[in-house]
């Protein structure tokens, strides 16, 4: 019998320190983007596609995510 080699580690939300992309489109989406600067979730326009996982409906799903 051989035994796994792996540890388990909490996992890095690394999204987290993503910059905020407003996207390719052109609506005017008011979103939540977490900034690693200031370690706050600040708003931004989002055009509706494009863009990455550090993109929040709410203040308050960006502060429960990172």
């Amino acid at each position: 019998a051989s035994k796994c080699g792996y540890t388990c580690q909490e996992p890095v939300l690394d999204f987290c320190y993503l910059p905020s992309v407003c996207g390719s489109c052109k609506a005017l989406f008011r979103r939540f983007f977490f900034n690693a600067s200031s370690q706050q979730c600040e708003e931004f326009i989002y055009g509706g596609c494009g863009g990455n996982r550090n993109n929040f409906e709410t203040e308050g799903e960006c502060f429960q995510a990172c």
